[in-house]
């Protein structure tokens, strides 16, 4: 499976997850491989200007497993919290072309996890990066605690191709 296809799946997720905090969601990006000039990823825009960002790395040396926090992290941790809402929703949807995605720590990035290792049913791997940039308020900009606690992922995740498809064949 090709880094554009797991992009399209994540895109395709955080679109039809109609999180209160998300105002878009956008690919960016020219490399169809990691390791390049251009990393192809996903970027998620979110209501306090900042970004979270879900990017195509190497995977060498593996990145070794690696837990998420119990709680979601506060939107002030962008790249974490990007990363714990694409895991949850990847648990939510169960997408038939993974047979199973894991948070990992990527060697020499300060944060833990840093990625998500995601093994598709071709039995290639693809490994992200999560990293994110601040609003115009810079961290002092971004709340302490979760704005949208009660929010939960919609049914329509599950079937988010349908979604997608539909939504697409309208905007034409």
């Amino acid at each position: 499976m090709q880094v554009a296809e797991v992009l399209d799946v994540l895109e395709a997720l955080f679109q039809t997850s109609k999180h209160p905090d998300i105002t878009d969601v956008r690919r960016y990006g020219q490399d169809t491989e990691p390791g390049g000039n251009s990393p192809a990823g996903v970027r998620v825009y979110y209501s306090t200007g900042s970004t979270g960002m879900l990017w195509a790395a190497v995977g060498k040396p593996t990145p070794a497993p690696a837990s998420l926090p119990a709680e979601m992290p506060a939107p002030r941790e962008r790249a974490r919290r990007t990363l714990a809402f694409a895991v949850q929703l990847l648990d939510f949807a169960r997408p038939e072309e993974f047979t199973s995605w894991e948070p990992c720590a990527f060697t020499g990035v300060h944060s833990s996890p840093s990625g998500v290792k995601i093994t598709c049913r071709d039995g290639g791997a693809v490994f992200l990066r999560a990293t994110a940039t601040t609003g115009p308020g810079g961290i002092a900009g971004e709340p302490n605690e979760d704005p949208y606690p009660d929010y939960q992922i919609p049914e329509g995740v599950r079937s988010w191709r349908q979604e997608v498809g539909a939504r697409s064949a309208v905007s034409r």
